[in-house]
Parts: structure tokens; C-alpha cells; sequence
């Protein structure tokens, strides 16, 4: 993954970047590149780090290609909407996000903190092929949340020699784990969320399986 960034980076003329990415599979040479400090992000109205950080590499690359200036550029930031299942807002209080994986999870839950300090989260796995290769990556990325409920994961393309893994295996090393639930996509869960907006907690619901089909239908109902 990082080889395919790093061949791609090096056939740019120019990239823009933050310091941090400056690893040994992944060296720009400073005269076809922009590295950034890591406390150059730009005071834009987003919500979240990760956001404020992509943000930052939008305006640079704005100003490098002398397109606009800097008032300009950043109202245009702050006017962008977001896109589908990335923090979609669906109902009041409630959320919809397609991450799968401990870094993007941890890095919405940050976002969800900024706007609420009362964050439930609903959580499906995307596929029981990758929760093997990631089962030892899920430890804290979960902190954030005031309650998390944990479905079953989704199947797709899977392979067949591979055995299930539940999800009690998969959360067995949280370091909050005591606030995990179990749960179901049924009525039980959806009357959890009810109760947990009612309570003016903030709900996000995040996997790339049929969890967002599933929450739609029950606001449609």
C-alpha cells in the first residue's frame, strides 16, 4: 500500500505533504515536494483533525496552482458539505459512516467528540476475511465512545476455510471493553438508538455493509 503512494509520488512533478508521512518507504526529495510542519493546519471550520488536515493540503495545493486567495479558498472549504456515508447526517443526533478499520473508526470518533462529548457508537465489521488480518489492531480506538454496540460482521467475498469470528473474539482485547454490547440488527437496537438520542447522545453508526440500508429503513418506517 504505502509502495503504490510512494512509486506514485515519485513519478509527480510536485507533491504536497506533512512531515510525518517522511518514512523510510515513503522519502520525497524536497525539490519536486511541499512538506508541510505538522502544526501548519489551517484554522478552517471543520469538525475533526483528520478533516482540517486534508483541508489544509486542499488550500495548499490551491495556492500553489494560484488559483484564488487565501479568503477565498478557505470560504470555499467551508462550504463543502462532505460527501455520502462519510459522518452523512441522517436524522438528528444520528450518523452514518462507512469506516471499517481501527484508524478511520478512531479518527470519526474524534470528529463525533468535537460535536458531542456523548457518543454511542454502532459498529459493523466488514468482512471476516480483513477482521482476520486486523482482529490485533481493535485495542483503544473505541475510547471515545460512552457505549458501543458491536454487530456480527458482514459476510461478502469470503473465504470459505476461514472460520467465523465472533464478535466476542474480535473485541476481546478493547481496552474499554466493558462498554461493549453485543448486538442485532432488530428492533432491540434500533430502540437503544431511540433511547440514546432521546437522551441527546449522539449516535454514529459506522461499516460498509448493510448497516446504513438497515438504519434508513427504520427512519422510514
Amino acid at each position: 500500500y504505502t509502495t503504490a503512494f510512494s512509486q506514485f509520488a515519485q513519478q509527480s512533478d510536485h507533491v504536497i505533504t506533512w512531515a510525518h508521512l517522511q518514512t523510510n518507504e515513503f522519502i520525497l526529495k524536497p525539490e519536486t515536494a511541499w512538506i508541510l510542519r505538522d502544526d501548519e493546519v489551517c484554522d478552517v471550520t471543520l469538525a475533526g483533525i483528520h478533516n482540517r488536515a486534508n483541508a489544509t493540503l486542499v488550500i495548499k495545493t490551491l495556492e500553489y496552482l494560484s488559483i484564488g486567495d487565501d479568503v477565498s479558498r478557505r470560504a470555499a472549504i467551508a462550504s463543502f458539505p462532505g460527501t455520502n456515508r462519510r459522518f452523512e447526517k441522517l436524522a438528528d443526533g444520528l450518523y452514518s459512516d462507512y469506516g471499517h478499520h481501527p484508524v478511520e473508526i478512531a479518527a470519526t470518533l474524534q470528529m463525533a467528540r468535537e460535536l458531542s462529548d456523548r457518543v454511542v457508537l454502532v459498529y459493523q465489521p466488514h468482512q471476516n476475511v480483513r477482521q482476520h488480518q486486523i482482529k490485533n489492531d481493535y485495542t483503544n480506538q473505541f475510547e471515545l465512545a460512552e457505549q458501543t454496540y458491536w454487530l456480527p460482521t458482514y459476510l461478502s467475498r469470503e473465504d470459505p476455510d476461514l472460520t467465523i469470528l465472533e464478535p466476542e473474539e474480535l473485541t476481546a482485547n478493547l481496552t474499554n471493553r466493558d462498554t461493549i454490547h453485543i448486538a442485532e440488527l432488530n428492533d432491540t437496537l434500533w430502540n437503544n438508538i431511540q433511547n440514546a438520542r432521546s437522551e441527546g447522545k449522539f449516535v454514529v453508526a459506522m461499516g460498509a455493509g448493510s448497516i446504513d440500508e438497515w438504519l434508513r429503513e427504520q427512519i422510514n418506517r
